[in-house]
């Protein structure tokens, strides 16, 4: 009887040790990375004699997946992934991704690939651009921003954007990609305000370009850290010109290896705090060393912690569908859109060439 009644209470004991070990380690910070791969494919559909390099554009987004994969991202975000998605679609190995907007000039260009479960799903083109025959067109696709909520843990969500801004650095250019920054920047503090968040993408700016004012919108007034200047620059978001020397002194050109184009900002919230790992500016190539995009990949790692205590999301996840009916809906009005701007710049294009 004794023995039957020690047996009892050695496993009460037992089984509240568990229960208290479970219960404490629920408390303890969750610790993991995220691996953000950033890259312009440059889907245009465009000859190769057309294109950067004599780059043979379906030649290159054949190959990309297969390097993509090799990196073993969990966030893959493309800019100019129009004509060639299918390709990507296929090839990329990571089981969510966000469904296609459509080539030129129907979509946006932009889409995830990532191994988190993505919801809410939503495409806003910009307000003001500026380009139709010239400063690289920018206003014949709806580009804009793609934003998801990715579930990076049980019931924890972070919020991912991928943007791509206004090209080319005129004075129209410049102030488009601020009206694009400031129009980002409002829906991200209506939307993801007291979520983490993650952007990434073509900025088509630089900080060392003062009138970008990078450093003023994301950093100083949005409360942002971006990777690049985090690592790389020691946390400085003014360049100085001892910080211009060195990166000079240490890559042969600024393009697509030092503070580039494709940037990274992150910002803690909702419980999930984040720490910038890594970061490398990256040229992919085929077996032969040809360039397969135009862009270099932006390869980010961010640590990040999950306070459970601080998690209190009230926000209800939809994942994205599909709508035959707004599809059509879409390609139809930015069809109309992009025939209009043609035919009204078209005088002046017609004049400039005659002159």
């Amino acid at each position: 009887m004794l023995k039957k009644l020690l047996a009892v209470l050695l496993c009460v004991i037992i089984c509240f040790m568990c229960a208290a070990a479970a219960f404490a380690q629920s408390d303890e910070p969750e610790t993991d990375t995220i691996k953000i791969i950033n890259y312009n494919v440059d889907g245009l559909p465009l000859p190769a004699f057309l294109s950067g390099e004599d780059r043979d554009p379906l030649e290159c987004s054949l190959k990309i997946p297969a390097v993509l994969n090799s990196f073993g991202a969990d966030i893959i975000a493309v800019q100019e992934d129009f004509s060639f998605h299918d390709i990507h679609k296929n090839g990329i190995d990571q089981p969510y991704q966000t469904n296609h907007s459509g080539t030129i000039p129907f979509g946006d260009g932009m889409n995830f690939f990532t191994k988190y479960p993505i919801y809410n799903v939503h495409r806003e083109a910009w307000n003001d651009a500026y380009g139709i025959f010239d400063s690289s067109s920018d206003q014949l696709t709806p580009k804009g921003f793609l934003c998801a909520s990715m579930e990076i843990a049980d019931g924890v969500y972070i919020d991912v954007y991928d943007i791509h801004a206004d090209a080319d650095d005129g004075e129209y250019d410049i102030a488009a990609r601020l009206s694009e920054y400031r129009q980002l920047l409002d829906y991200v503090n209506t939307y993801s305000k007291d979520h983490a968040v993650i952007i990434t993408g073509d900025t088509n700016s630089r900080f060392l370009q003062l009138e970008c004012e990078l450093k003023k919108m994301f950093i100083d007034e949005a409360g942002f850290k971006e990777a690049w200047i985090e690592l790389e620059n020691e946390g400085r978001y003014t360049l100085t010109d001892e910080d211009v020397a060195k990166f000079q002194s240490r890559y042969s050109s600024w393009w697509g290896v030092w503070d580039s184009a494709e940037k990274t900002f992150y910002k803690d919230g909702g419980g999930v705090s984040f720490e910038a790992l890594s970061h490398e500016y990256l040229w992919l190539t085929d077996d032969e060393g040809h360039q397969l995009a135009d862009h270099a990949a932006e390869i980010v790692e961010l640590g990040y912690t999950i306070d459970r205590s601080e998690v209190n999301d009230t926000r209800t996840y939809e994942t994205e569908q599909f709508n035959l009916i707004a599809y059509i809906q879409h390609h139809i009005k930015n069809f109309f859109r992009s025939l209009f701007l043609i035919l009204g710049d078209l005088p002046k294009l017609i004049a400039e060439k005659i002159k």
